[in-house]
């Protein structure tokens, strides 16, 4: 039998607050609604680093409403220059998308240096002059594994000197993965046949290129000694494509000034620190970079100097006991007859043949044979071993 209760009987007996904590709980998600306004263009975003010893670049782009989803505008046709204190300029090319220079700059550490940037709209921009900071050597580059973690790279370094204290880190990855199996030859659709693949035409190999997107900085300045000690730069599971075959990573370690650092740090916690009301709230970003039209409106970036040093290791699949990484192909080889309305209906959508047999040719999911299918590029980097 149930029992009905009058609302009274909830009143009494305190039970209310529960229900009234209930309904506050189930009312509607309102949509947050920044009090910031930026301008329809959005602010200019700069990024990049003034190098004494490697290429410099940079890349302008603008910022983009909080709500919804939006393609970061890169910034072109603008002119961007390093100026030195002793009246030096350096132009910086455009390359297209927004990136600048790539070019190495005959720098002298005893001067000062800033970044000047004219916008196509006749937008000016000037960075503060900063000194040129030199890099201590990478002590190593080094990585642990974990059967159930998987690996783990980490960048090491210090200063004799005790003068460095404020460290950025970025990093390129490199790796191969390789197709089951080999197609020696190729569907040619404006003659509808089969033709042999040159060496560059070969797509049983990639390689994939992966840069740092996340910011990484490390502060010594309150040790007694100036040491970074196995500061993590990577983490790889244990099923990832990229210890397949051959891994490499160049890590490329630069030095900042304590206003560098802390603005990259007040940036780091903005975008990758917040989740609950008990975090860090948001500040306003103040960089070294100034529009010179409109002193008051805010430029993201910070313009830093100095020399870089550079390491590079490859971590093959035989160092990795029992890595579980496997390219997926279950489908089994098929034979396409070598005839024409076969060969359009097969190469010309789903299937790659592999090799001519008799009457046809061997083929199979395109997946499963061309690896540019899978986003990476055949053509070998440079600094492959093999």
């Amino acid at each position: 039998m149930k029992i009905l209760r009058s609302p009274y009987y909830f009143l009494k007996n305190g039970l209310w607050i529960p229900l009234a904590m209930g309904c506050c709980l189930c009312q509607c998600i309102q949509p947050y609604v920044s009090p910031y306004k930026s301008p329809p263009t959005g602010y200019l975003v700069v990024e990049g680093y003034i190098s004494a010893n490697s290429p410099t670049q940079y890349t302008l782009t603008r910022s983009v409403q909080l709500s919804g989803n939006y393609a970061i505008p890169p910034v072109t046709g603008a002119t961007v220059q390093v100026e030195g204190s002793d009246n030096s300029v350096f132009p910086l090319p455009e390359q297209g998308n927004g990136i600048y220079g790539d070019t190495t700059l005959d720098l002298n550490p005893a001067n000062q240096y800033r970044l000047r940037i004219q916008t196509p709209n006749g937008e000016s921009y000037l960075s503060d002059f900063v000194a040129v900071k030199p890099s201590p050597p990478i002590d190593s580059v080094n990585w642990t594994f974990d059967y159930y973690n998987g690996v783990n790279i980490y960048v090491n370094t210090h200063d004799p000197n005790n003068a460095t204290h404020y460290y950025m880190w970025t990093y390129d990855q490199t790796w191969e993965y390789d197709m089951t199996w080999v197609s020696y030859v190729k569907y040619d659709d404006s003659t509808n046949t089969v033709v042999p693949r040159l060496p560059g035409q070969l797509v049983d190999r990639c390689w994939v290129n992966s840069p740092s997107t996340t910011l990484m900085t490390a502060n010594t300045s309150k040790l007694s000694q100036d040491v970074v000690y196995e500061y993590p730069l990577v983490h790889i599971l244990n099923d990832q494509q990229q210890l397949g075959v051959l891994y490499s990573i160049i890590v490329t370690q630069s030095t900042l000034t304590a206003d560098g650092y802390n603005f990259l740090y007040q940036m780091q916690q903005n975008s990758e620190a917040l989740g609950t009301v008990f975090d860090a709230q948001p500040t306003q970003l103040t960089g070294n970079l100034h529009c010179l039209n409109n002193p008051a409106e805010p430029v993201i970036g910070y313009i830093s100097a100095g020399t870089v040093q550079q390491e590079r290791i490859f971590i093959a699949d035989r160092q990795l006991p029992s890595w579980q990484y496997y390219l997926p192909c279950a489908m089994p080889n098929i034979t396409v007859p070598n005839i024409p309305d076969s060969l359009q209906s097969y190469f010309g959508s789903l299937y790659t043949p592999i090799e001519a047999i008799p009457g046809g040719y061997l083929a199979n999911i395109s997946t499963c044979i061309d690896c540019t299918l899978l986003g990476g590029s055949n053509q070998k980097p440079s600094f492959w071993p093999y």
